[in-house]
């Protein structure tokens, strides 16, 4: 083989060795589901697959799914990642559910506040030494796999924080670089990510992502059946 053509491949492979990124997906399930009446994280509940077919599934996993999903599509480019649940209050009955494969840790002061959860996920980011943390709840059902697709997408391109926004406010998914690992966890009581999210917008170093779907989470008993009730509907 010619040596030129030799040492061009060697400085493409160093090449993209000292460009590949390391992001991680954090999923955020510790809350207590007070509103809910139950363990809504456990509730069966249908929703699509990735071949776009309905699936009942415990809520937790059909999110989970997605980060998985989401996981394999880094890996094509050129993305390391790792996934990591956060679990807390129903972490006996939660934990079960999981994969055995499945990463997760338990917020053993979940009790304070959704913050205690997000500064878990910068720890799990930190160990992994990553370039990018992606924080997302394990509740909000309406976020799709493209979604998330969409808001990697973003980081990718734009090397920017990605926030979603939705009904004129900034929310989760989110993307953070790891710049922004020490803000998130300056983050108090029940303070998830809108705060650092907002003054990065307000600094010009945020990527918005429109993502109406992000809207759409199960809190109550109700907004599981509205939720099944229009699916049934989408399919008839």
């Amino acid at each position: 083989m010619n040596n030129n053509l030799i040492e061009s491949k060697k400085l493409a492979s160093l090449s993209n060795a000292i460009e590949q990124k390391t992001l991680t997906l954090v999923l955020l399930a510790a809350g207590k589901s007070s509103r809910f009446n139950g363990i809504k994280l456990a509730q069966p509940i249908t929703n699509l697959n990735t071949e776009n077919v309905l699936v009942e599934q415990p809520l937790l996993l059909h999110s989970l799914d997605k980060l998985n999903y989401l996981a394999g599509y880094l890996t094509s480019r050129n993305i390391i990642s790792n996934v990591v649940v956060i679990l807390g209050n129903h972490h006996d009955t939660l934990s079960k559910l999981l994969p055995s494969s499945t990463a997760y840790m338990i917020n053993e002061k979940s009790a304070d506040g959704l913050s205690t959860s997000v500064k878990l996920g910068v720890e799990a980011a930190l160990s992994a030494n990553a370039d990018g943390l992606l924080l997302t709840l394990a509740d909000h059902i309406g976020v799709t796999y493209q979604d998330y697709i969409n808001l990697a997408d973003l980081w990718i391109t734009q090397q920017s924080n990605v926030g979603a926004s939705y009904q004129n406010q900034l929310g989760v998914p989110a993307i953070f670089n790891s710049e922004q690992f020490e803000a998130l966890t300056y983050l108090k009581g029940d303070q998830g990510a809108k705060p650092v999210l907002q003054q990065l917008a307000n600094t010009d170093r945020l990527t918005c992502l429109d993502l109406p779907n992000a809207i759409i989470d199960i809190d109550t008993q109700d907004d599981l059946l509205q939720w099944q009730q229009q699916l049934k509907n989408q399919f008839k």
